[in-house]
């Protein structure tokens, strides 16, 4: 340029860019800061700017590397070949660039079928720098023959753990110790059940968030035993392997928070859930079975009983109407209650019934709410006299005519209202949506401190 000033390439960080220049006058420490927000192959693109840069790179914390980006169907099956092997020369190389350079976050995507033991170095060098979060997808077919690496059962750093996919972990070293590791996830892993609680959980004192989700991979704990996790998911759709004669046990006395994502089973037993603050469940009936089985959920039931807040979905509530053998426990300390229904039954029979066992109950949010058809005689559901419910929110409201009548009622036998909701379907056009929300306006309340919000 004719003013002689030096002419410097912008360098991309996310949504902006800045010069090589200006980036060359951070300190070290707050260069080494940005590179580790960025990808491990955007990172290493920086490397070419000078010396300082490359030297930056290699002392990134933050390490992550996913063999699916360079996996297209376009790519021939022999430059696929050069293509992983180019990709698995640059994990080799950036980890011998670290050096000692602790590493913070190490996450790996790999799905070669054939290079076990060159996973399990890049796993143990992860774990030689002290990694403390580790996130591993992985998928082998020679894994039940060559064992996981142990070492990932007997760190001191892992504070979080993610495993998967359709990975097969052999076995659970004796010596299992994982002292400060605090989450741990597990999706699609075939595992020991037996070991999985007096083994794994066992070595871990300081556990506070499990995940296990087998939406499509066998494998699901009999025992869930923890006296430290406050969080905990389980979901398994898995059915070709499902036990239903199976119990289930729940030791977790210091659990706040339950997501309960499977089949119904024939028996719970020992649920220890005495400190459960938050439950969701979903649970589903066992389909194309060729025995015949009735499930019971009674125990499940009384073991929630203690929660202030309760998500049941639609397939949930149709189970527990028809499967809670027994009767129905007492839910003396819920505040809120999500409940979904498909059937007649669930909103007839099995809402009243809730209601009238949740005596504090304040929030109340209805999705699904069975309307039949406008020509069907309008059969109101039962509202206990004694409810305290203050907030009510109605989703997917369709805007029948029995729809409407439901509403009103609600509004004239729950007194304590205090705000009411209505989120619309999408499917309604936006003309109806005006006459409907006129409709709901007019409609007359016990309450004199009502506020209608229509969505």
């Amino acid at each position: 340029m004719d003013n002689g000033e030096e002419v410097v390439d912008p360098v991309p960080l996310g949504m902006s860019s800045v010069s090589t220049a200006s980036l060359n006058c951070l300190p070290d420490e707050l260069l080494v800061h940005v590179l580790s927000s960025l990808e491990t192959k955007q990172a290493a693109s920086t490397s070419v700017l000078s010396k300082r840069w490359r030297t930056l790179f290699a002392v990134r914390r933050n390490l992550d590397f996913d063999d699916s980006i360079i996996s297209h169907p376009e790519v021939g099956e022999q430059n696929m070949d050069d293509v992983q092997e180019s990709f698995r020369d640059f994990v080799d190389k950036r980890l011998a660039f670290q050096g000692s350079v602790p590493i913070n976050k190490f996450s790996l995507i790999y799905g070669d079928k054939h290079d076990d033991v060159r996973v399990d170095r890049w796993i143990n060098t992860a774990l030689e720098h002290g990694v403390s979060e580790l996130h591993l997808c992985l998928t082998s077919v020679t894994r039940r023959l060559h064992r996981f690496p142990s070492n990932v059962f007997r760190s001191t750093t892992l504070v979080k753990l993610t495993l998967g996919t359709n990975l097969f972990i052999v076995y659970f070293p004796s010596d299992t110790c994982l002292p400060v590791l605090k989450i741990l996830v597990l999706d699609s892993i075939w595992f020991d059940r037996i070991k999985f609680s007096n083994v794994l959980l066992a070595g871990c004192p300081a556990l506070e968030d499990l995940t296990i989700d087998q939406k499509s991979f066998p494998g699901l704990p009999n025992v869930v035993s923890s006296k430290t996790v406050k969080s905990l998911s389980i979901v398994y759709k898995y059915s070709a392997d499902f036990d239903w004669f199976r119990t289930v046990a729940l030791d977790t006395p210091n659990l706040v928070t339950l997501l309960y994502s499977t089949y119904a089973r024939h028996r719970y037993r020992h649920c220890n859930l005495e400190s459960l603050v938050n439950a969701t469940l979903d649970l589903h009936f066992l389909e194309n079975c060729d025995e015949a089985f009735e499930p019971n959920v009674t125990d499940l039931m009384i073991a929630v009983r203690n929660v202030q807040m309760l998500h049941l979905t639609s397939s949930a509530t149709e189970v527990i109407s028809q499967c809670c053998k027994g009767e129905l426990p007492m839910f003396k300390n819920l505040l809120v209650l999500v409940f979904l229904g498909n059937t007649e039954r669930v909103w007839k029979v099995f809402l009243p019934l809730l209601l009238e066992h949740s005596p504090n109950l304040t929030k109340l949010c209805l999705e699904g709410l069975y309307h039949g058809t406008d020509e069907d005689e309008f059969d109101e559901i039962h509202i206990p006299r004694s409810n305290k419910v203050n907030m009510l929110r109605i989703i997917q409201c369709q805007g029948t005519e029995n729809e409407l009548k439901h509403i009103s009622h609600f509004l004239l036998k729950m007194e304590c209202l205090q705000l009411v909701q209505v989120n619309f379907s999408e499917t309604i056009v936006d003309s109806k949506k005006v006459q409907l929300t006129e409709d709901l306006m007019k409609l007359p309340s016990a309450s004199s401190r009502l506020t209608m919000q229509v969505i």
